[in-house]
This record gives C-alpha cells, sequence and structure tokens, in this order.
C-alpha cells in the first residue's frame, strides 16, 4: 500500500568540498593535494551524531578536459577514507561534471542531488543544511528547502558581495557545525525569516500551529493563494481560514465584529477557534469561495505567532496535506504528502498540542453557529455566549449546497486504508489483516494485525492529540482494514467522533 504518512526521516548536512571540507587548490588530481582545513573532522564527528553526512562537489574540469573523472573520484575516495578512518561516516559523494554554460540538471545551485539523497536515504531535507564557500552553495541549500550556511574558508571571502543578505555566515565548517549545534535559536529565526520572505514573495510554506500543519500564503496574494489550490489539489468551493498574529489586523480583513464574536476572540485568541465574519472588499474571493463572509484566526503555537509576525500580513492556510486525506500533525506526514509541491516547511519541536483542527463558529447571520467541532467545546463556548445552533455536515452532493467553511464535506480526513467507525467487532472474513484504532487498553488485542491505542489513560485530550498520527501509522503499516472504537461524545470527544465519522468508508 502506498502511504502518504511516512515517518523516520533523518535530517542531513551536505558538505562542498573544494574551500569547504579541503583547501581550494585547484584541480585536483591525486590525495597528495588534499588538505584538510583545522577542526573539520572534530567538528563533522559532532554533526553526525544528530545528522547524515554527505558531499556535494561541482567539478566542471571533467566537462573541459583538465580532470579526468577517475582522478575525482580517487581524490573523493581518499577524503571519504581519511574520514572514516577519523570516525566520520560521509553517506555518500555526488560530482556534478558539467560546465555552468552546460546548463545540466545537477550542477548547483540546482538541487537534484539533494532530491536525489532524499529519496534513496529517507532525508528530511527541510530540518537540514548545505554548507559551503560559494553562493551558489547557499542557493542550492534554499532551492532544496534546506538551511544554507555560507563559510568564509576557500572563495568564500572573495564573492560576499554576491550573497544574499539574508545568508547566514560562519568562519569555517567548525563554526558552522557550532551554528547548527549550539545556537538552534538562530537557526530558527533564520528559517522563519525565510519563509516569511517566502511568503511576502508569493510562495507556499507549510508551518505547525497547536492543531495541525498549515499550509500559507499572502492572503491578499491571488496567485500565492491559487498555488495552494494546486499544491493540494482542493476544490475552489472549499474555503480558507485567514491566519493574524494580532486583533488589530481584523481591520483589513473584516466590516464587522459581533459582540458575541469579539468576547470568544478575547477568551480564546490565540487558541484553537476560527470566527466566521462579515469581509471586507480587499479579501479576494478564492479565499471565501465567493462568500460575503471570511474565517479568522489567531494560532496558539509560537513558531506560528513568529511567522505571522514576520509575514506582517493576513495568511491563508488550510492544513498542509492533499484534499481529503488526514490532516498532518508532523512535519513527516506533511513532507510525505507535499514535499515537491511547496516551497518550505518549517518545523518546530513544540507539537501540534490540540491535535484536531479548530472549531469553527460562524457569524454570518448575527447568530452563532457551529460549523465545525474542534479544539473547544461547545461546553465551554455556550457559558459565554449563551446558545449555538449546531449545524450538520453539508449534503456529499455539493452542487446543492454551499461550502460555509473548511471541514464541512461528509467525506474528509481520510486515511487510504478502508476505516470502519463505530464497532470493533471483526469481520465475517478472517483472511483480512486488520488493524484498530482503541480509545483506550484493549482485552482482544490477538484479534488484530495491529492496535493502536490513543489514550491508554481514556484521556480524551491525549486521543485528539494522537489521533491522526496513529491514523498514518496503521495507514503505514499495510493493514487492510482500520476498525475504530467508539470515542466518548463530550468535551474534544465531539471533535474525535467528526473525523471519525468524515474518514469513515460506511459515509
Amino acid at each position: 500500500m502506498n502511504s502518504n504518512c511516512k515517518n523516520n526521516l533523518a535530517p542531513a548536512i551536505f558538505l562542498d568540498r573544494d574551500g569547504t571540507l579541503i583547501e581550494d587548490r585547484g584541480y585536483l588530481k591525486n590525495s597528495d593535494e588534499v588538505i584538510f582545513y583545522p577542526d573539520t573532522v572534530q567538528a563533522l564527528i559532532e554533526l553526525q551524531k544528530k545528522f547524515k553526512l554527505f558531499i556535494v562537489t561541482n567539478q566542471q574540469g571533467i566537462a573541459e578536459g583538465i580532470l579526468m573523472r577517475t582522478e575525482v573520484d580517487r581524490v573523493n575516495d581518499y577524503v571519504v577514507e581519511y574520514l572514516r578512518q577519523a570516525g566520520v561516516e560521509i553517506v555518500d559523494t555526488y560530482v556534478c561534471p558539467h560546465r555552468r554554460p552546460d546548463n545540466c540538471a545537477c550542477i548547483k545551485p540546482k538541487p537534484l542531488f539533494l532530491q536525489q539523497a532524499a529519496a534513496e536515504y529517507n532525508i528530511d531535507l527541510y530540518n537540514s543544511f548545505a554548507i559551503g564557500d560559494h553562493p551558489h552553495d547557499v542557493e542550492f541549500a534554499w532551492n532544496g528547502g534546506l538551511c544554507g550556511i555560507y563559510v568564509m574558508t576557500g572563495h568564500g571571502r572573495r564573492h560576499l558581495d554576491k550573497l544574499h543578505r539574508d545568508a547566514l555566515i560562519a568562519t569555517d565548517v567548525a563554526d558552522a557545525a557550532w551554528l547548527i549545534i549550539n545556537s538552534q535559536t538562530t537557526i530558527n529565526d533564520y528559517a522563519v525569516e525565510r519563509a516569511a520572505t517566502i511568503i511576502r514573495e508569493g510562495g507556499i510554506v507549510a508551518f505547525p500551529t497547536e492543531t495541525v500543519y498549515g499550509l500559507g500564503a499572502d492572503a491578499f496574494n491571488v496567485s500565492a493563494v491559487e498555488k495552494i489550490f494546486v499544491a493540494k489539489q482542493r476544490p475552489y468551493f472549499d474555503p480558507l481560514i485567514v491566519h493574524i498574529a494580532r486583533m488589530s489586523q481584523l481591520d483589513e480583513l473584516i466590516v464587522a465584529f459581533p459582540p458575541a464574536a469579539k468576547i470568544l476572540a478575547e477568551v480564546f485568541w490565540p487558541g484553537p477557534l476560527t470566527l466566521i465574519l462579515p469581509k471586507s472588499d480587499k479579501v479576494p474571493d478564492i479565499i471565501t469561495a465567493g462568500l460575503n463572509t471570511v474565517a479568522v484566526r489567531i494560532p496558539a503555537h509560537g513558531t506560528a505567532l513568529r511567522l505571522l509576525n514576520a509575514v506582517a500580513t493576513p495568511v491563508a492556510a488550510p492544513s498542509a496535506n492533499k484534499f481529503g486525506q488526514i490532516s498532518p500533525t508532523t512535519v513527516e506526514h506533511v513532507l510525505a504528502q507535499l514535499r515537491h509541491d511547496i516551497d518550505l516547511t518549517l518545523n518546530s519541536d513544540i507539537p501540534c498540542e490540540v491535535g484536531v483542527e479548530s472549531t469553527i463558529i460562524s457569524f454570518a447571520t448575527g447568530s452563532p453557529v457551529l460549523l465545525r467541532s474542534g479544539g473547544i467545546s461547545l461546553e465551554q463556548i455556550e457559558p459565554l455566549i449563551g446558545k449555538v445552533t449546531v449545524k450538520s455536515a453539508i449534503d456529499s452532493d455539493i452542487d446543492k449546497s454551499v461550502v460555509e467553511a473548511p471541514g464541512m464535506l461528509t467525506k474528509h480526513y481520510a486515511p487510504q486504508t478502508p476505516l470502519i467507525y463505530g464497532s470493533h467487532h471483526l469481520p465475517g472474513d478472517k483472511k483480512l489483516r486488520i488493524g484498530r484504532l482503541a480509545f483506550s487498553q484493549v482485552d482482544d488485542s490477538d484479534n488484530y494485525a495491529v492496535v493502536k491505542v490513543l489514550s491508554p489513560s481514556g484521556n480524551l485530550e491525549e486521543a485528539a492529540q494522537n489521533l491522526y498520527a496513529a491514523m498514518c501509522e496503521l495507514d503505514d503499516l499495510g493493514v487492510e482494514l482500520i476498525i475504530v472504537d467508539d470515542i466518548p461524545v463530550e468535551g474534544i470527544g465531539v471533535a474525535i467522533n467528526d473525523r471519525l465519522k468524515r474518514a469513515s468508508s460506511t459515509v
């Protein structure tokens, strides 16, 4: 079974050779010409504790007839063996033998070798780094979604005037390693600023929120927002949620803020609550599916808020997955589905703590209506603003209904494996390899190929946090059917039940 939830991706460091690991002494043909920079070996020993190491080198001397490929390979083999004997493992070495005018697919800054490494060695590019002494090494990193670090060895000082002002600069490989290992805040700040730049320039970026990962674009850039629909294969009739960093940004999005909506915003923002409000003319129709309302929220996740503040404009962001499939709560889930369709993915040590999408309350008609259950329950909302009307899911025939908010389609949040919700009785066909998604501990686990427990203690918040990851794991394990236990219909359990019903093959 092909899954969209592959895990166990490993981060990597992609190292330039000449001028970065070893002195740039022209066209090297023999091992006795190799001189390593001081402290390089110890730096690589430290880096390999967390990262897989690769060498990527442009060797245009081959195309120019100055070098033979066997000579380049001989030097590379020596470098790799020298490092191996010193305790450093280079996983693979990539060589571009072409001249720049050849316009080949493999010369830096083109990211072909990054993509090959990702496919062959299961590399998490978006938590990886490239280190080199040429601006092309930094661009190479950016083009593959990595963080690039420019070193001042080799030709580093010569090309400073050509280096993008956003680039991270280190003295040498040892200094770059220190930056990666000991200054994670700096790296994270850099990654957030790169993501903000991409969004400001019309790109799309995946980023974590407290609910699930979102896929964001500048809300006022129609062509950028269209990229979201293309990447997700999302129908244009399904509106998007706009994310903001602070309440004052509502001024350019809405024309009215009902008192009850303001009360909810003041209590639950930042947090997993989306409000649907009358929109201003500035909001593009592509975001609202042509409706006269817009869905807005402020997320409660540090990385998301830092990104939104850095972008300094509202960001339209649905979940970062293919339309209708399991929502992503880890960076691996995002990459498995959208790796080649987006410009950058931000990671964070802070998890998606809620684990299911936001609650959506509409004020389209003035009175509050619940359109989607989520991280904030009605039990929390109604004591503040009184009775809230609950609207059931729209009919699956989209031509007969208007989609007022994301997540209202009857079939949604689904794994590739057929899922049966509401009963854990085994079907008649005993030959099926069945996975069970259990709410808490089970007594008959021997009847199933695999059992995933959402919360051993029966805690609904923990179950919500683990829901999508557990569905992904069962999908990955190749079961032929997933059977899901009943979940208590209270608190966030209402949202869990909603997601499971929409994911069910019996809908």
